[in-house]
């Protein structure tokens, strides 16, 4: 029994002692980036004034979350999806891309090194399709090893977010938004940030425009904070006389939004304070179509709950020309586009 005992020690210290070693090496390699960090200008473009823009946005699920697919975080149990699966969506994602003529494009959950995508650099691949424009890329993700699921881990994660554009920006940067999980949690979890286009507007102001993906599975508070560190941000920008847009995936359900479906709203959704539009601003989207489903399970049209948490927040001196959401049914990602026509005013 003794000699159990002391083998069971033994064993368990070794345990103790691999899970002590291997949060250090996380811990020691996590991603700190500064508050503000200049990010590189990729790609061709043109230097034009403009008194008008058309913004698309897409958070592209890192082309693993199409239709047949469901995500453990949700419910599901789907960590790491097939290889065929993330090349079809991926294909379906450029098509679509391709399709489109606008001057910005804003994109969320773009892999550059992910085991969960089979080390695919989709950046690089989107941008192969606007060889005539410039693009940013800023990791919001990056995980030496994720260890979840325990049985068959999501591993490696290098994504983030990208902007793409017509227009040459002036100085594009990544700006970190406040709020993280508690620790260790936080080691494994997005480091959320915005990145931040400058461009010239014809007026000899600038256009401000922002690429959002705020935080998920908080039950709120981090949101908050973030929600606030970005109000205070846009006013700033527009009480100096710019045109400032902010646009992307929220993570926060929009004002007066409600599709029937069978499944009841999950718990990790949570609402846009209702106080926290700035006064004279729009925020701006289209209540016709859903921009996002849950990923508890496949989807399945009028069964999984589905939102809109993916649109446009736009200055008093902005005009809104049209706002629409493109209905792809959730084919290649959990998410649907949602395009704006935007005149300086």
């Amino acid at each position: 029994m003794r000699k159990f005992l002391r083998y069971l020690i033994v064993i368990l210290a070794f345990l103790l002692g691999a899970f002590a070693a291997f949060t250090i090496w996380v811990a020691w390699t996590d991603y700190r980036p500064p508050r503000v960090l200049k990010l590189d200008i990729e790609g061709k473009c043109v230097e034009k004034v403009t008194s008008e823009l058309s913004i698309l946005t897409w958070n592209i699920g890192y082309a693993g979350l199409g239709a047949e697919m469901d995500f453990f975080y949700d419910g599901g149990e789907t960590v790491k999806p097939p290889r065929e699966f993330v090349e079809k969506y991926l294909e379906g994602i450029l098509r679509f891309l391709r399709s489109i003529d606008v001057d910005l494009v804003l994109l969320q959950e773009v892999d550059k090194d992910c085991d969960r995508t089979y080390h695919i650099d989709e950046a690089d691949e989107i941008s192969k399709i606007f060889p005539d424009y410039a693009w940013s890329f800023a990791p919001n993700y990056a995980v030496k090893f994720v260890p979840v699921l325990f049985a068959k881990p999501m591993g490696k994660v290098i994504s983030g977010q990208m902007t793409i554009g017509k227009y040459k920006p002036i100085v594009p940067e990544r700006y970190a938004l406040p709020g993280e999980f508690p620790w260790p949690k936080n080691l494994f979890m997005p480091d959320r940030c915005f990145i931040l286009w400058r461009l010239k507007a014809s007026d000899g102001k600038e256009w401000v425009v922002l690429n959002i993906h705020n935080s998920a599975y908080d039950e709120g508070g981090i949101r908050e904070k973030q929600l606030d560190f970005i109000r205070k941000f846009v006013v700033e920008e527009y009480e100096k006389g710019n045109h400032v847009v902010a646009g992307g995936d929220w993570d926060c359900i929009f004002p007066n939004v409600s599709f029937e479906t069978e499944q009841k709203r999950p718990k990790w959704y949570v609402d846009i304070p209702s106080d926290w539009i700035p006064e004279g601003w729009k925020l701006v989207y289209d209540p016709k179509v859903p921009a996002n489903r849950s990923v508890d399970s496949p989807y399945e049209e009028g069964r999984n709950f589905v939102t809109i948490i993916d649109g446009f927040l736009v200055s008093p001196n902005v005009e809104v020309l049209g706002i629409k959401g493109i209905d792809l049914k959730f084919k290649n990602s959990d998410y649907n586009p949602v395009m704006i026509r935007l005149k300086a005013r």
